[in-house]
């Protein structure tokens, strides 16, 4: 039994683990990806998120979780779209 789940153990953290490799610069295809696709889709998000913040606003006063549901709603989708560098698809949503 022991030896079982020592086995068991050893193969979820084989097939788990990943590997980091440090990127100095992003290739063509994932910065023609991040432009064609990944920032529309984020600044999608970041108007049907500030949509839903707005009407979310009232609730979110009475329970004092404004700062935290703008960070949600708005400030992260805009970092996304707008302050991360072209190609790093790493600072996701």
């Amino acid at each position: 039994m022991k030896k079982a789940l020592i086995v068991l153990l050893t193969a979820v953290f084989m097939l788990t683990s990943t590997a980091v490799f440090a990127k100095e610069k992003p290739e063509g295809e994932e910065i023609l990806g991040d432009l064609v696709f990944q920032r529309p889709l984020g600044f999608c998000s970041l108007v049907f998120g500030t949509a839903v913040f707005v009407v979310a606003l009232p609730l979110a006063a009475i329970t004092q979780s404004t700062r935290q549901t703008a960070e949600v709603l708005v400030k992260k989708p805009f970092d996304y779209t707008f302050k991360r560098p072209l190609g790093e698809m790493e600072s996701g949503l």
